[in-house]
């Protein structure tokens, strides 16, 4: 059972690395951010939503890297990205404007 874990665990982390090398422009990424939203609104899932950051910020920076520029804690980060603290809504507003979004009501 620990092997097939393991398995699953590179998988994954594979799985990671082809999507964060595969955001390779604004738009792409953008359209991740968006489909990765629009999931979010449907099915309520935060955590995923917050891997979807993790993985936009990685294929654009190093997570220490954007979060000294965005003035957010690396460690901070790290426990949103891990679903051990929801971020308030000032971090969220944070995080897309360092990586050059704005929200806003359509």
């Amino acid at each position: 059972m620990e092997k097939f874990a393991m398995k699953d665990l590179k998988n994954a982390l594979d799985l990671e690395n082809y999507i964060v090398n595969d955001l390779k422009t604004d738009e792409d990424i953008k359209l991740y951010l968006n489909a990765n939203l629009k999931d979010y609104l449907e099915d309520g899932d935060f955590n995923s939503f917050c891997r979807a950051l993790e993985i936009v910020i990685k294929a654009k920076d190093t997570v220490a890297g954007f979060a000294q520029k965005a003035g957010i804690s690396r460690t901070h980060l790290y426990s949103i990205f891990k679903n051990e603290k929801e971020p308030k809504f000032s971090t969220v507003v944070k995080i897309f404007q360092e990586l050059g979004y704005e929200l806003e009501i359509a």
